[in-house]
C-alpha cells in the first residue's frame, strides 16, 4: 500500500481521530513554555508565539492566564467549536469569544431577523438585473472579498482572479464588479430589498469599521495564520493608543505559518505582518516522535527555507502496529478521496470526517452529466453555466483549479457507473466513530490526530525525473497541506504507491549521505 513506512511511539488517541485536547499544562513545562509563561507584557506590547504542530500552544496560553488572575483576558477563537472547547479549558477571568460573537452584540443584533448564510446567485441576478449567472457569482465574490479585508472601501483588488480569467477565456467584457458589489453591499446594509439579507461577515465588517475598544487587558489570538484581514485589523487596533488616554491592551498572537491552508477562503497569515515586541517559539511536539518530526523538517526546510526544527517526544510505550483496517486516509482533494472510497466501501465500514455531505460529491455527478451531455440532470448552477465539458475543463486549467481538474479526472476514469458509485458511497458511509477506515482531506483533518495515517497520491509531486522540484514551482499553500497532513500522525505514517513524498525523503537522505546541496533553487 505504501512505499515507505514511518512510525513513532505513542498511544494518546484512537484510530477514529480526536480533537486535540492534550493537557500539556499538567505536565512539566518545557523551557520554551516556561519562558513564555514568565513573560509579562506592558500595555500595548505584542508577544508573537510561533508554534509548530502539536507543541501545546493552547495549553501554554492556559498556563499563562492562570498565572495572572488579576488581568482581564479575551481569547479570540477561529470558530464556534474552538471557542466552546477553549471556554472549558481557560480559567473564569478569560472570556472566550469568536469575532462574530463580539460583532453581533453591537451590530449584528440589529439585523437578527434578516441574517443569511450567503447570497444565491439567481437572487442577485434578479435584484441587480444581471443577464448571466457568472456576473452575479463574481459580484458576490467581490463583495465577500471586501468584507473579509481590512480595506475601508471596495476596490479592484477585491475582484477574484478567476473572474478575469473567465472573461478572457470567453473573450467578453468584464462587468464593473466594484460598482456591482457596492450596490449589493448597500442593499445588504439598508434592508430596502427583502430578497437581500445581512451576511454574518457583513456585520463583522461594520463592527471593524466602527473601531471598537474592547474592555480587556490582554487579547489572546490563536491560529493567527488562518484569520482573515478584517479580524486582524480589529485585534491589532486594540494595541493602539486612544486619544482619551486609556491604556491599550497587550496582545499575544499564536500560530504556525506552515499551517496556513485557507488562503482560498480569504485567510491571510497575520504572523509575518505583525511587528511584535517579543517573539518566542514552541518547537517540541507532544503528538509524535522524531521519525515524523524528521519528515516534517525535511519538507519545511527544503521547500520553505525553515531553519528551526521540530523536535519529537520520545515515549517509553511500545509502538502500536500498523493496522490497515484501522487507519485514516488523508487526501489533497475530494475527488481523490472519492476514488479511495470507491475501492473500500464494499469491504470496509468507511466514515468521512465531518460527514460525507461535506465533500461535495454531488459535483462529481453534475460534471459527469456535463461530460455525458445530459444538462437537464445538472443541479449545481455553477456547473450548469458551462457550455460543455471541454469548456469547463479549459476554464479549470486556466485558473489552475486543482479540485475541479481532479473531478474531471475521476469522471473520465469512470465514464459509465459514476452516479451509481456516488450514491452507493453516500448510502454506506457511517459516523467516523463507528468506521473502520476514516477518510478526510488535509483541510478537514486540521486539528485532529490519528494513530495510523496514510497519505494519498494527489499531493503535488516533490520529485520528478530523479530531481527535486524547484521551490518556485510549488505553491507554498500546497507544501503547507503536506505538512498539515503528515503531522496528524501519532504513531504510523505511510504513503500511497504513487505518492512522491517517499522519493523525496530518499533523495534528501541520499544527498545528505554524499554531502550534496539538498535545497532546490528558489
Amino acid at each position: 500500500m505504501g512505499l515507505l513506512a514511518l512510525g513513532d511511539h505513542g498511544n494518546l488517541a484512537g484510530s477514529k481521530g480526536k480533537r486535540i485536547t492534550r493537557k500539556v499544562a499538567c505536565m512539566d513545562l518545557t523551557d520554551e513554555q516556561k519562558e513564555i509563561v514568565a513573560r509579562d507584557l506592558r500595555s500595548g506590547e505584542i508577544l508573537k508565539i510561533m508554534a509548530f504542530a502539536g507543541t501545546g500552544k493552547t495549553s501554554t496560553l492556559v498556563d499563562y492566564t492562570r498565572s495572572r488572575p488579576h488581568l482581564r483576558f479575551l481569547y479570540l477563537a477561529f470558530n464556534k467549536s474552538v471557542q466552546q472547547e477553549a471556554a472549558e479549558k481557560f480559567p473564569p477571568h478569560v472570556t472566550c469569544r469568536t469575532s462574530h460573537a463580539l460583532a453581533f452584540r453591537s451590530h449584528g443584533h440589529r439585523h437578527k431577523n434578516r441574517l443569511v448564510a450567503g447570497f444565491k446567485a439567481n437572487t442577485v441576478m434578479a435584484v441587480l438585473q444581471l443577464s448571466h449567472y457568472e456576473d452575479a457569482r463574481f459580484t458576490i465574490d467581490t463583495l465577500y472579498n471586501y468584507l473579509i479585508s481590512e480595506a475601508p472601501r471596495v476596490n479592484r483588488s477585491h475582484i477574484p482572479l478567476q473572474a478575469r480569467a473567465f472573461y478572457q477565456q470567453r473573450q467578453g467584457t468584464m462587468p464593473d464588479f466594484v460598482a456591482l458589489a457596492n450596490r449589493l453591499g448597500r442593499l445588504m446594509c439598508d434592508g430596502s430589498d427583502p430578497r437581500i439579507g445581512m451576511l454574518h461577515d457583513g456585520y463583522l465588517k461594520l463592527y471593524q469599521l466602527s473601531r471598537p475598544r474592547l474592555p480587556f487587558d490582554c487579547v489572546l489570538l490563536d491560529e493567527a495564520q488562518d484569520i482573515n484581514p478584517v479580524t486582524a485589523a480589529l485585534v491589532l487596533a486594540q494595541t493602539e493608543a486612544e486619544p482619551d488616554g486609556a491604556p491599550p491592551a497587550s496582545l499575544i498572537v499564536v500560530g504556525d505559518s506552515h499551517q496556513q491552508i485557507y488562503s482560498f477562503r480569504g485567510a491571510r497569515d497575520a504572523l509575518p505582518h505583525i511587528r511584535a515586541t517579543h517573539t518566542r517559539f514552541l518547537t517540541r511536539s507532544f503528538r509524535f516522535g522524531n521519525n515524523i518530526a524528521a519528515v516534517a523538517n525535511m519538507v519545511l526546510r527544503v521547500f520553505k527555507g525553515e531553519r528551526r526544527r521540530i523536535v519529537g517526544t520520545v515515549r517509553c510505550e511500545p509502538k502500536p502496529p500498523w493496522d490497515p483496517r484501522r487507519c485514516t486516509f488523508i487526501a489533497r482533494t475530494n475527488a481523490a478521496l472519492f476514488d479511495k472510497a470507491a475501492q473500500l466501501h464494499r469491504t470496509h465500514r468507511i466514515g468521512f470526517v465531518g460527514g460525507a455531505r461535506g465533500y461535495r460529491l454531488h459535483l462529481l455527478k453534475d460534471v459527469y452529466y456535463l461530460f455525458t451531455r445530459k444538462p437537464r440532470s445538472i443541479i449545481d448552477p455553477y456547473i450548469r453555466g458551462f457550455n460543455d465539458y471541454n469548456d469547463l475543463k479549459t476554464y479549470a486549467a486556466a485558473v489552475e483549479d486543482i479540485e475541479l481538474l481532479s473531478i474531471c479526472k475521476v469522471v473520465e476514469n469512470h465514464p459509465s457507473e459514476l452516479p451509481t458509485m456516488v450514491d452507493g458511497i453516500m448510502a454506506k458511509a457511517v459516523d467516523p466513530v463507528q468506521a473502520e477506515v476514516v477518510l478526510t482531506t488535509a483541510h478537514k483533518a486540521k486539528g485532529l490526530e490519528w494513530q495510523n495515517v496514510l497519505l494519498l497520491d494527489d499531493y503535488p509531486k516533490l520529485v520528478a525525473g530523479g530531481k527535486m522540484i524547484a521551490r518556485s514551482e510549488i505553491d507554498p499553500d500546497e507544501i503547507n497541506l503536506i505538512y498539515v497532513a503528515l503531522t496528524r500522525t501519532i504513531a504510523n505514517l505511510r504513503f500511497d504507491k504513487a505518492c512522491t513524498i517517499p522519493d523525496f525523503i530518499r533523495q534528501v537522505r541520499n544527498d545528505r549521505k554524499h554531502g550534496n546541496q539538498i535545497y532546490p533553487s528558489p
